[in-house]
């Protein structure tokens, strides 16, 4: 039997999609200016050091299934490489608890980085014959989205913390005293 899902991973699933929302619209107005953020990193660090394994991996899928379907990519691309960028991080940060020190955030810059690189050699080899391969625009949105996605990840990270804060607060106060 299917065990109901816990409020903290409907949160951070909505808080995924939040953010996948917000970054769509910034994607759009850069985009009119020949650039595009790509930030695929954001959304496993939060589920690999705050939900159970198995939580994890579904709340890193369906968001990776959100962005595949809103995205030209092969349908689970993001899923496959969230849900291993999130497997990556849990094995090598045992342990890891805290989203804050340098270590979370130098897994989540190469796993955004890993799911970048495999996205670029993906659009070279997709390209038709006898086309330039656009090398300087792939290159300058692999940096610009690598040097966004620290201070987003600190902001969203942080918003995800709190979204759960208020949760668990909400559901202490709905909670009924105790009868002596």
């Amino acid at each position: 039997p299917m065990s109901r899902p816990t409020p903290a991973a409907l949160l951070t699933l909505a808080g995924n999609l939040f953010a996948s929302l917000l970054l769509a619209s910034w994607n759009d107005y850069w985009g009119r200016h020949g650039l595009h953020f790509h930030l695929p990193g954001l959304f496993f660090l939060f589920a690999a050091t705050r939900l159970d394994l198995r939580r994890g991996i579904i709340v890193t899928s369906l968001t990776g299934l959100w962005l595949d379907a809103a995205t030209p990519l092969p349908f689970g691309f993001h899923a496959f490489g969230l849900v291993l960028c999130l497997l990556a991080t849990r094995e090598a940060g045992e342990g890891l608890r805290f989203v804050r020190g340098l270590r979370p955030m130098l897994y989540q810059q190469a796993g955004n980085l890993a799911l970048l690189l495999l996205l670029g050699t993906l659009s070279l080899l997709t390209l038709p014959e006898n086309s330039e391969p656009p090398l300087l625009r792939l290159g300058l949105d692999l940096a610009a989205s690598q040097l966004l996605l620290l201070p987003v990840s600190l902001w969203f990270l942080s918003f995800q913390d709190r979204i759960l804060q208020c949760a668990r607060s909400e559901t202490i106060a709905e909670e009924p005293a105790p009868v002596e």
